[in-house]
């Protein structure tokens, strides 16, 4: 199968294109005809002053993006393609390109962005869900959700409630990629039809032969920014340093977090590392953390830590009851509360012989669920059902065409 790849890289780089890349590889390495289309935010650096403001008030569309990927569309002829981000600098125009040369659209759900200005559900370091709840992306304004100003949080709901308007979210894509089933029922419930949105959790190929070595130190991978919850990291290690805690990142919390730290015992921060590095600590790891506060519609670094055979520690938020078996897989804490983090760690610490069993059920999840093999498959059957739709709507475009 032909298959276009598209991504709007941030300007910092993150998880995001990390599953673009790995998903590329996926696809290449299982025979199939793909290629690679990516922008950059950084583009947006080299606007003058005339053009951030007009790019500002027509964030929806871009005519230059249009063009561009309408002509990678005539000169590949891909049989579907699929989009990751598309925000800031590709924009919803792209799907138009798509629709005008007739070819099936998929797009992968990172986040929550068109049911949230921020993309998180995240405001004053808790979940919120007002915009959702009052189906009203307007009262984000009030708060400044994007970037703590009204003014852009304005004109981002401007953008994507034209889109609702327009019916772009419902008629231009063919088929939703949601990470968990959490997810995808946040987007039913902001009136994406259910049979739109599949379910296909991240792909880790590399298990390195479950090698881990049980170094004896929790591990925490992830951007340093207040929805991952790192600060509750720091206030358990606080109260009882346990065992050593590396945490492996970078973000605007940096600064900050290390400055908390520098009286708390057994905390390392190793800053931003390279995949093959993150891969050793990985291995040496007794089991990952991972604090958010915020809904994860799936973090990868979940999958990779089973990819090693290591046991996760989650806050119960979102999609991570899906993702982390309680007691089978890992444990799951109430999210902030780093009481309970800590007597989740104590009992994981006083029941050693779990590790094992864990490990046992970690290589079974992930051999059904996040192998290369899986999936790929998965993917292709929801290319197939992409095109598929395509057709349908088309018939029915014709149809009532007919019937006008």
């Amino acid at each position: 199968m032909r298959i276009l790849i598209a991504h709007n890289r941030y300007q910092q780089p993150g998880g995001e294109d990390a599953v673009v890349k790995t998903e590329f590889n996926l696809l290449k390495d299982f025979g199939e005809e793909v290629r690679l289309y990516e922008r950059t935010n950084d583009e947006i650096n080299h606007y003058s002053v005339v053009q951030k403001i007009n790019f500002l008030w027509n964030m929806g569309w871009s005519e230059d993006s249009y063009n561009d990927i309408r002509r990678v569309l005539k000169e590949f002829s891909p049989e579907v393609v699929h989009f990751h981000n598309i925000f800031f600098t590709l924009t919803p125009s792209v799907y138009q390109a798509c629709r005008d040369e007739d070819i099936p659209v998929v797009q992968s759900l990172h986040n929550f962005r068109l049911l949230c200005s921020n993309g998180l559900f995240f405001r004053n370091n808790k979940v919120c869900e007002e915009c959702l709840d009052h189906k009203n992306l307007w009262r984000g304004v009030y708060y400044g959700c994007y970037r703590n100003s009204r003014l852009m949080t304005a004109l981002m709901v401007r953008m994507l409630k034209d889109h609702w308007d327009k019916r772009t979210w419902l008629d231009q894509i063919n088929l939703y990629i949601a990470f968990t089933e959490f997810s995808r029922c946040k987007y039913i419930t902001a009136g994406i039809p259910p049979e739109k949105i599949a379910v296909k959790p991240h792909v880790n190929p590399n298990h390195s032969s479950w090698e881990n070595s049980d170094k004896g130190y929790a591990l925490f991978v992830g951007r340093l920014a207040p929805e991952k919850g790192v600060k509750v990291l720091l206030e358990a290690w606080k109260k009882r340093p346990l065992l050593p805690l590396k945490i492996v990142g970078d973000g605007p919390l940096a600064t900050e977090l290390k400055k908390e730290a520098q009286n708390i015992k057994q905390v390392e921060f190793l800053g931003f590392v390279s995949q093959d590095r993150c891969g050793d600590y990985m291995k040496g790891a007794k089991f990952l953390l991972i604090p958010s506060l915020c809904y994860e519609n799936f973090t990868r670094v979940v999958a990779e830590s089973y990819s090693y055979g290591i046991p996760v520690l989650a806050s119960s938020l979102g999609g991570f009851p899906e993702v982390v078996l309680d007691k089978e897989t890992g444990l799951l804490f109430r999210p902030g509360d780093a009481d309970d983090l800590l007597t989740k760690i104590e009992w994981f610490l006083s029941h050693e012989n779990y590790r094992s069993s864990m490990q046992q059920n970690i290589r079974k999840v992930y051999a059904t669920t996040y192998g290369a093999r899986k999936n790929y498959e998965t993917l292709m059957d929801i290319y197939k059902k992409a095109i598929t739709n395509k057709k349908i709507d088309r018939g029915q475009m014709r149809t009532s065409q007919i019937m006008l």
